[in-house]
């Protein structure tokens, strides 16, 4: 995983850097594959905002917020990374079981357990 750090009006404490890593390292475990992070934090006044992009896979993932606490901003950008991932991850599980469901080998072994398989019915013969 690569994290970019990059302040905008706002000084460079170890403190943000620390908080915001911690908060991204979380990411590692919804994916498999290497991601590339660039997390903007600036300050247009009188807000304080925080944006995440997260290049993960093919897909690009955008989280943006903006409020009064630059740490509370930085939280729900983190909270909706977080959702995004969780959602590709899911849709991702989905597809994959109905594509092993179809294989006859698969048909074979499962006969005898009653299992609900997303997006196909499972076909057994005799």
């Amino acid at each position: 995983m690569t994290l970019t750090l990059t302040f905008r009006k706002i000084d460079a404490t170890e403190a943000l850097k620390d908080r915001i890593t911690k908060k991204v390292e979380k990411f590692a475990k919804y994916v498999t594959y290497p991601m590339e992070i660039h997390v903007l934090l600036s300050l247009d006044k009188p807000y304080q905002c925080a944006e995440i992009t997260c290049h993960a896979e093919h897909k690009v993932l955008v989280a943006i917020a903006k409020s009064k606490d630059l740490y509370e901003s930085m939280d729900l950008c983190v909270h909706k990374i977080e959702h995004q991932l969780k959602k590709e991850r899911e849709k991702k599980k989905g597809h994959k079981s109905a594509r092993l469901a179809g294989r006859p080998t698969a048909l074979k072994l499962a006969r005898d357990v009653n299992a609900d398989v997303p997006h196909r019915e499972k076909k057994i013969t005799a």
